[in-house]
């Protein structure tokens, strides 16, 4: 014979069921605010395109939504390039690692994301205790006058809900405190539950902020 569950188990098992349905029935009658709402397989919000910047190989848009502006990095495939012009209004699903963007029969996947603090505070927060800082290796693969990408090991994204459990594209703006890391090749990272910045890497008492994540070209 099967061995029967506990009694606390089946407690925990029907307690979890409850909280997933309280979140369902909240996003459902347009609990947008809800943290996970937005999360939902199959969630569809109105969106539209406020600026796109093609650097490094993707597309660097500011999509606004629900009362806030997002950014998200881009493939320059031709679905993307057609859905990413300033001013289209398109529509944001959350389906896959990242969601997609479509409008019509066109249909557009993310490869990266900005707004991490967005990005994090939409999603449940693992419970984590003080995390110590974490080295991260890198190297340069573009800048301009504005940002940097650099590609390497970045310890703790999981922690946001970020796909890429190894070689990432990190994006940092061109400040004085990033400056000093950019050519450096490895940095201590901290990760931050609150605030508006959930990973910064650290130069002393000066700090640079993790702007945006990338998947590189064939990590998807």
């Amino acid at each position: 014979m099967g061995a029967v569950a506990s009694s606390g188990a089946v407690t925990s098992s029907c307690a979890g069921w409850r909280r997933a349905l309280r979140a369902a029935l909240a996003c459902a009658v347009g609990a947008a605010g809800v943290p996970g709402c937005s999360t939902l397989p199959g969630a569809t919000r109105a969106s539209i395109v406020q600026s796109v910047v093609e650097r490094g190989g993707v597309l660097d848009a500011q999509i606004a939504r629900e009362g806030s502006v997002q950014r998200f990095f881009a493939p320059t495939s031709e679905p993307c390039r057609k859905l990413m012009k300033k001013e289209a209004a398109i529509e944001y699903v959350s389906l896959g690692p990242l969601g997609q963007f479509r409008s019509g029969d066109t249909t557009c996947a993310p490869n990266g994301i900005g707004s991490l603090a967005v990005w994090r505070d939409q999603r449940p927060r693992p419970k984590v205790g003080p995390l110590p800082s974490r080295a991260a290796s890198y190297q340069v693969v573009y800048q301009d006058a504005d940002v940097a990408m650099l590609r390497g090991l970045f310890p703790m994204l999981g922690l946001i809900g970020w796909p890429g459990m190894g070689d990432t594209i990190a994006v940092v703006a061109q400040s004085p405190a990033c400056q000093a890391l950019i050519q450096r090749g490895s940095a201590n990272v901290v990760y931050r539950v609150a605030g508006p910045d959930p990973y910064v890497m650290l130069d002393g008492e000066m700090q640079c902020p993790l702007e945006g994540l990338i998947q590189p070209s064939g990590e998807r």
